[in-house]
């Protein structure tokens, strides 16, 4: 059951995907960290340092850190400059946990195929593991589009398409074991089963550019890290 429930995900309806997925993360939110640590063997800590240095800020920049999760990304940016940044996720539980690792900020909690801004007033909009989890994802980037300013920078962290067979075995194996073995540990297994799949079924660098190209942002490119396992899109309104 869970097995045809997870594969046939991405064509689920958009109200069950947007169910599910808050359930998800609500179920993980104390452990929300713990999680990424394993997922990504605790690189994705680097690899976000690593999105953060393309910015160009200053204290007057205005950066939304969209699917916020436990405000990894946002805690970053205060720390490059001490500009407006506003924490926005969808789940309230998570955004719970980004106010205990965040001392002050502005935190919203709402879907981001309805972003509650107006037009053209952010220069940075930044995500990190989120762009898989909406419930839709080109409606999200018309809205992502919408709030930028003219020349505003959408930057996306994602796992993605691995190069490398080597690694990509490598990984392959590690999806089959985390779920089996970590998710257990943490009585989290559909969890990290979802994740897993999620990745899956996430475009991959190309694929993700189109989707860009299509809701019309420009001077797009990507920088993948470790050979491809993860990939920073960097895209221009």
């Amino acid at each position: 059951m869970k097995n045809d429930f997870l594969n046939n995900f991405k064509h689920l309806d958009k109200s069950k995907k947007e169910k599910f997925v808050s359930q998800i993360f609500s179920n993980v939110a104390d452990n929300y960290d713990l999680m990424n640590d394993i997922m990504s063997f605790g690189l994705h800590r680097s690899w976000k340092r690593k999105m953060i240095s393309l910015m160009k800020i200053n204290p007057s920049s205005v950066v939304l850190d969209l699917a916020s999760g436990s405000g990894d990304l946002a805690s970053l940016v205060k720390k490059k400059s001490n500009c407006n940044c506003i924490i926005y996720d969808a789940n309230t539980d998570m955004l719970k946990k980004a106010k205990k690792k965040m001392e002050d900020g502005i935190f919203i909690a709402g879907k981001a195929e309805n972003l509650p801004f107006k037009n053209n007033i952010f220069d940075y909009v930044v995500v990190a593991f989120g762009l898989r989890n909406f419930s839709d994802m080109n409606k999200a980037l018309i809205e992502i589009r919408r709030v930028l300013k003219k020349g505003g920078v959408l930057l996306s962290l994602e796992f993605s398409d691995i190069n490398s067979n080597i690694l990509k075995k490598l990984f392959y194996f590690y999806g089959k074991f985390i779920p089996k073995y970590a998710g257990l540990l943490l009585n989290k297994k559909l969890a990290y089963e979802y994740l897993i799949e999620s990745i899956k079924q996430f475009p991959d660098q190309i694929e993700l550019s189109r989707k860009l190209k299509k809701n019309k942002f420009n001077n797009i490119n990507v920088i993948d890290i470790l050979d491809g396992l993860a990939a920073i899109h960097t895209s221009e309104k």
